[in-house]
């Protein structure tokens, strides 16, 4: 394949996943920390529809599963708990899988912000109580492995 096919799919692609309503789910996420490795499987939020809508409505979440929203670049990410029924704890990650802010057990239904924490490129919520109960800090890193 040429190199101008394959930008011309690159587009086409991307216009797909950009306008797509659903989440995709990940193989597994690892947050790797000093004292022991956490798996998780997520779904992936990588368009604007999907990140808007997040956790919402949700009744429950399991403690091994979470929701990893990915942006374009480094940018000031705020997010917040409108119509989420759940607690949450949010993880700001930068591209290199680096933890670069935690926000524990988010307040359900609040519109205050969350965030932002520099660097931002990802998002990863999870059950709250989670960075508690696994001993998540900055020390760990974010690694993830998607389905092919």
């Amino acid at each position: 394949m040429n190199l101008k096919m394959r930008d011309y799919l690159r587009v086409i692609v991307t216009g797909f996943l950009y306008i797509m309503p659903f989440s995709l789910l990940a193989e597994k996420l690892t947050i790797a920390c000093p004292q022991k490795d956490i798996p998780f499987e997520v779904e992936l939020a990588l368009t604007p529809a999907v990140q808007a809508k997040g956790l919402m409505f949700r009744a429950s979440l399991p403690e091994d599963q979470g929701m990893l929203f990915v942006f374009l670049g480094d940018r000031p990410v705020t997010m917040w708990m409108k119509n989420t029924l759940i607690p949450l704890d949010m993880l700001f990650i930068d591209d290199a899988g680096k933890i670069m802010g935690i926000f524990e057990n988010t307040k359900p239904f609040s519109l205050k912000a969350i965030g932002p924490a520099s660097g931002t490129t990802q998002v990863l919520e999870l059950k709250g109580g989670t960075v508690k109960k696994h001993g998540i800090t900055k020390n760990c890193v974010v690694q993830i492995n998607i389905k092919k």
